[in-house]
């Protein structure tokens, strides 16, 4: 992961700008940027080449999913729309798209010339939940897809809470946490 203005790459898609609503019972926010060169270094230690080569290709990775609670959707449509529109727009090319009744899942990925810089996963599940999923970096697909099949958000917790203590990093534990209202 290079230093370097992220916002500057073509293969970025701003995530800032949709809100977590503040009833959502499950939330996912991670941004990996500042952390993958460390999860690169520890899998090639650990002799992983396939894990090493694919962080190695990657700059950033974020991640923005929540639940939808009762009444909640309107916005979400909306900052799925406003995505779909990014796509359709700015140059990006539509690898996958599935419906299933209400339920969407969409692959979006960016090219210059050759070289993929980018990949926009939306996944949105009406009254359930949605995730935006951004890559950015000098990536390939099938190392991405291999990788994709090896991790699951427990893996990437584990490999997250391995890292706590290292400078500049500190995990939240209060999302593992249900808190009772009584």
């Amino acid at each position: 992961a290079l230093a370097g203005d992220l916002t500057k790459e073509p293969g970025y898609i701003d995530l800032e700008w949709i809100a977590i609503p503040a009833d959502a019972s499950e939330v996912q926010e991670h941004d990996l940027g500042p952390i993958l060169g460390d999860l690169a270094k520890d899998a090639q230690e650990k002799g992983d080449d396939a894990l090493f080569q694919a962080l190695a290709m990657i700059r950033s990775i974020r991640v923005k999913a929540y639940s939808i609670e009762d009444g909640g959707d309107a916005e979400t449509s909306r900052a799925v729309e406003k995505i779909a529109d990014q796509m359709t727009q700015g140059d990006w090319k539509r690898l996958i798209y599935m419906k299933d009744g209400d339920e969407t899942v969409s692959v979006n990925t960016k090219y210059q010339g050759e070289d993929m810089v980018g990949l926009m996963v939306v996944t949105y599940e009406p009254e359930d939940s949605v995730a935006f999923v951004n890559v950015v970096g000098d990536l390939d697909l099938g190392t991405l897809l291999g990788l994709a099949g090896k991790i699951d958000s427990d893996s990437i917790e584990d490999m997250l809470e391995e890292l706590e203590g290292v400078e500049g990093i500190e995990i939240d534990h209060d999302h593992d946490h249900d808190h009772d209202k009584d």
